[in-house]
């Protein structure tokens, strides 16, 4: 964006008022903070405004770290007002959610709720509630979540809210459940209805997440051509909006969706090109699928010699990952990559282990999943009696997730 120079004149002689987005725009290149051009800036409710709206940009850029900095000074001023505390504990929470401190952020919202209930503050309400159950379900605790989820909606149509961004989003998080529960067909009706929901007023991160899940919703019901398009159309936005983790994420569903089509050096280039985003900004968490999945192209390329460099890296980023979902998929290509090289009790050991994650997990999917490419290996292996017995642990494994 350019600032002419009539627009400064104007603003230096008090003749104009800059916007928010002008006046961020000025303190970037200034190299200042907003308040320091706000009078009395420990104090002024406009300086705590142009704080938290800052914050809040920080976030939609993908720089949670700074957004969490600015919420956490906004409320370590003394003096701040309680609606304005609460919401800054919304946007903190957010924070503490893109960088995967659920726990923390779980706290920080039951604190913000607390007050936004006592004080009848019906859409904070309603925000904080799908706050939280987005908490849980990236915790894994898809029933505590859809928990929060009915309480935001019912509380939002009781309140006859008319904010339709609020009503698309919590639609699209309770379309997750059925997605997570095995049940594609009601997830792509639930991510339709979020769009209905608000029309053409999406935002472009609220429109990216759905996208992303309607990808992965047609990936189950066998659709692949619609799932690689709605990935596509999500990869473009999360791109646009430089959200780094989100690209990578996209990258993975569709290089899985690419592996399953025998399609191995598309999907190999995805795997790969993710993990590269997300070593660029030390993200942890999603690093062990992107190289578990590199190994697994690799592996079914027959290059075994890279496919075992690639998941002994992936097995030990599980290590200092908090996605409890990555050991569990790496451990079954670990599995594949070890009976591979001959080693069938190394690759028995990644199996029952992975196996014994996805029953954690309470995941039928992945159970089925892990059970049926146990069975192609231990049948390879010779051992036909386990094999059958694990042919059968992954048919009943589908048929409890079959939607």
């Amino acid at each position: 964006m350019e600032l002419g120079l009539s627009l400064l004149n104007q603003v230096e002689l008090g003749r104009s008022r800059p916007s928010t987005r002008t006046l961020q725009i000025i303190a970037e290149r200034l190299g200042r903070p907003i308040e320091y051009f706000v009078q009395q800036p420990q104090s002024s409710a406009t300086a705590l405004e142009f704080q938290l709206a800052e914050a809040s940009t920080r976030l939609r850029r993908g720089d949670a770290e700074r957004g969490r900095e600015l919420a956490m000074q906004l409320l370590a001023r003394p003096q701040v007002a309680p609606e304005m505390r609460a919401r800054a504990q919304l946007v903190l929470a957010e924070a503490l959610l893109k960088l995967r401190l659920f726990t923390e952020a779980i706290e920080v919202i039951k604190k913000a709720i607390e007050a936004s209930e006592a004080s009848g503050w019906l859409t904070l309400s309603v925000d904080l509630y799908d706050r939280m159950g987005s908490a849980y379900y990236q915790l894994r605790m898809p029933h505590e979540a859809g928990r929060w989820w009915d309480r935001a909606i019912s509380a939002y149509e009781d309140a006859e809210l008319t904010d339709p961004l609020l009503k698309a989003r919590i639609l699209g998080h309770r379309a997750n459940l059925h997605y997570v529960a095995g049940q594609p067909r009601e997830a792509i009706a639930g991510y339709q209805a979020a769009i209905a929901a608000a029309e053409n007023v999406l935002d472009m991160q609220a429109l990216g997440g759905i996208y992303e899940g309607l990808g992965v919703s047609f990936q189950k019901t066998g659709d692949l051509t619609r799932a690689l398009e709605y990935a596509q159309r999500s990869l473009r936005l999360f791109e646009t909006l430089q959200d780094v983790r989100m690209s990578a994420q996209l990258r993975n569903n569709m290089a899985e969706i690419l592996l399953s089509q025998g399609r191995d050096d598309e999907a190999e280039d995805l795997f790969l090109a993710g993990a590269e985003q997300l070593r660029r900004v030390s993200d942890r968490d999603l690093l062990p699928h992107l190289l578990a999945g590199a190994a697994e192209a690799a592996l079914n390329r027959g290059e075994h010699v890279v496919a075992v460099t690639r998941i002994e890296a992936a097995l030990a980023a599980t290590k200092v990952s908090a996605d409890r979902l990555a050991e569990l998929v790496t451990r079954r290509v670990a599995g594949r990559v070890a009976a591979a090289a001959g080693d069938g009790a190394q690759a028995r050991a990644h199996f029952d282990r992975a196996l014994e994650l996805a029953e954690a997990l309470d995941s039928a999917m992945d159970t089925g999943r892990v059970a049926f490419d146990y069975a192609q290996v231990l049948e390879e292996l010779g051992d036909t009696t386990q094999a059958l017995i694990r042919y059968r642990q992954a048919y009943r494994a589908r048929q409890l997730a079959r939607p």
